[in-house]
């Protein structure tokens, strides 16, 4: 049962007063006889009541100081800053020749507007001409250029590659790095997206090359920086190409030995001169003398920014060759700590009172290296006309995509909203749905249903092993389109994560195991009672209809994946065959044959093993006589 809420204040002043004068004669001894407002003893215990009253009141009023020590205290984050929203950024160049656009260059749609976009990397800006192309097993470039979504690369284990033409113009060698939007569609959050995700193990090993259209000239590039994680979500993937290159040489080739992926990498978009940017700006601030001698060894000394108010997200203070830092809250600091608040309203540093947290003197060189930015306003759709603020450079810019994340700072309020959620978060792995929960929810990876088999052991299968699991997951892929993966099967980055997580939190005498999960062949027939029109559209109805039904990630009543073990039944089966065909033909039977076996129509259900999934190897179809009502009946 929850326990109620404690509360302090509910003694009135008047119940006090009642309680008092009760007990004057006997704490007199009879000797005051007069208890009326007019008696100078009643006149002071009324106002200690007052003032006791007040106290109790305080007593349930918590203050924002003591919420954030108790945060800390219980590990959770403090109020947290803004947070500034990101994109990505494509730029382009009118000049002939390529354009180097250093890290840190602020752009924006209007020089003069406060919403100011920070590079995150050095960018070549190359001239640009005409559109990508894109080759797999064969020319995808209309799919592409139609935002569709492009397999790049197989996921059966076996070598696969794929070949792009950019759009580069003239005959120019690099000055620095070719950096590429790499788009795909991925369920997990892109690289440039704050926060950002773990590292885990790519899903496959890949190798970026360069190559000649003409054919004549093909190599290596000299160094790759792979913000897509090995094609596992979408980033910005940064090439340095060697001294032998130039811009004649548009081909563009990723290949790998071993295709381990879930599910066929689908591209999106592929966009050239890109680099993820952020609202923030980066500023230097020295000075500030008319400030500083004015301070006093006072308490709640202050230093405001220039151009800060409202959009200070972080600072760096050295004060007299000392360096001081930002905190949270004074809660924790004692008076020899260099620490100071940031007041984002008023764009300022907020110092200590000798107590908790040093006063500042004056005197000495004060230099600030602080960032502006951040918030909601950030966050917006897609536009073509950013330009540098104050770079006297020919580039202007684009975002393909919109700009996301940017927060308010939170409240205290907001902080304990949030730590009331995360106390309910599952962060030990004890039973079975813990195992389950933990799984799903790995960071840097996409796993789409997880199934604990406790008591199961890879070495022992024919034996129930106390202490030890076995987790069975199934990555999250997509359901739709030409490339689906019936059986989809996690990467060994994946089950690397997943096992790390669950090793960290399981109990210190649990024994954890994370596997893919076990899939049972299934061959279906479905009986069709008389003469269907469209012989070849109702198989193909009744076949998908089947597949979905019996689908590990979009299957079952709830279309949620097909429970794990869960038997098949022929009525069930018979019952989604026919509400898919509708009046296009009638289902008299479902056969079913599992493990390679022929469709044996039956009446029982078919089990499946505890943790065991079917995958809809062959569905055919057969017409059968048709039953007339009483037929049969003696």
């Amino acid at each position: 049962m929850t326990l109620p809420v404690p509360k302090l204040d509910d003694l009135t002043w008047a119940d006090m007063m009642a309680a008092i004068t009760r007990r004057i004669p006997a704490e007199s001894d009879g000797t005051w006889t007069l208890h009326a407002p007019a008696d100078p003893g009643v006149t002071l215990l009324e106002l200690f009541a007052y003032l006791l009253e007040q106290r109790l009141y305080w007593l349930d009023q918590a203050p924002d100081e003591l919420v954030v020590a108790i945060l800390k205290l219980l590990g959770l984050e403090p109020p947290r800053p803004a947070r500034a929203a990101a994109t990505v950024l494509a730029l382009r160049t009118a000049e002939e020749t390529p354009t180097v656009v250093p890290a840190g260059t602020v752009l924006a749609r209007d020089p003069a507007a406060a919403i100011r976009f920070t590079l995150d990397d050095e960018v070549t800006a190359f001239p640009l001409s005409g559109e990508v192309t894109v080759f797999t097993d064969r020319d995808r470039t209309a799919d592409l250029l139609a935002g569709r979504g492009v397999p790049l690369l197989a996921s059966d284990g076996s070598a696969a590659s794929a070949r792009f033409t950019l759009p580069l113009a003239g005959a120019h060698p690099a000055p620095g790095w070719l950096s590429l939007l790499v788009e795909l569609d991925s369920p997990l959050p892109p690289s440039w997206a704050p926060p950002p995700l773990p590292v885990v193990r790519p899903p496959a090993e890949l190798t970026w090359s360069w190559f000649r259209p003409s054919g004549d000239a093909s190599g290596e590039f000299a160094e790759v920086e792979d913000g897509t994680g090995g094609l596992r979500r979408s980033g910005v993937v940064r090439l340095r190409p060697p001294a032998e290159w130039s811009t004649m040489d548009s081909g563009l080739a990723v290949a790998t030995r071993a295709a381990t992926y879930s599910s066929p990498p689908r591209l999106r978009r592929l966009a050239v001169n890109a680099s993820g940017a952020r609202h923030a700006e980066h500023r230097t601030v020295t000075g500030l003398d008319d400030q500083t001698r004015k301070w006093l060894k006072l308490p709640g000394q202050r230093l405001e920014l220039p151009d800060a108010a409202g959009r200070l997200l972080t600072a760096a203070l050295h004060l007299a060759g000392e360096a001081w830092e930002a905190a949270a809250d004074f809660a924790f600091g004692s008076g020899r700590d260099r620490i100071f608040l940031l007041d984002r309203h008023d764009g300022a540093l907020v110092f200590g009172d000798g107590l908790t947290g040093r006063i500042p003197r004056p005197g000495g060189e004060v230099r600030v290296a602080y960032t502006i930015g951040g918030g909601r306003d950030g966050n917006g759709g897609l536009t073509d006309n950013w330009l540098p603020v104050d770079l006297a450079v020919p580039v202007r810019a684009a975002n393909p995509v919109q700009a996301a994340g940017g927060t308010d700072p939170e409240t205290v309020a907001q902080a304990r909203d949030r730590a009331a959620g995360a106390l309910g978060e599952v962060t030990r792995a004890v039973t079975a749905e813990d195992f389950v929960t933990l799984a799903v929810t790995t960071p840097g990876v996409s796993v789409g249903r997880a199934h604990a088999a406790v008591g199961e052991h890879p070495g022992f299968p024919c034996a129930r092993v106390p202490g030890a699991v076995t987790v069975h997951i199934v990555p999250s892929v997509p359901r739709d389109g030409d490339d689906v993966v019936a059986a989809p099967e996690p990467d060994p980055g994946t089950l690397c994560a997943v096992a790390d997580r669950l090793a960290e939190a399981r109990l210190l005498t649990a024994e954890v195991f994370v596997r893919p999960a076990v899939y049972r062949d299934v061959r279906l027939r479905v009986d069709l009672s008389g003469a269907p029109a469209d012989r070849v559209r109702v198989s193909a109805v009744a076949g998908s209809a089947l597949r979905r039904f019996l689908d590990p990630l979009a299957g079952g009543e709830a279309g949620t994946g097909w429970p794990f073990g869960e038997p098949l039944r022929p009525s069930a089966l018979l019952r989604a065959a026919q509400e898919a065909l509708g009046d296009l033909a009638a289902v008299t039977a479902v056969a079913i044959g599992i493990d390679g076996a022929d469709p044996a129509q039956t009446c029982d259900d078919v089990p499946l093993r505890p943790g065991d999934l079917p995958v809809v190897r062959e569905v055919r179809t057969r017409v059968v006589p048709a039953v007339e009502p009483g037929e049969g009946l003696l």
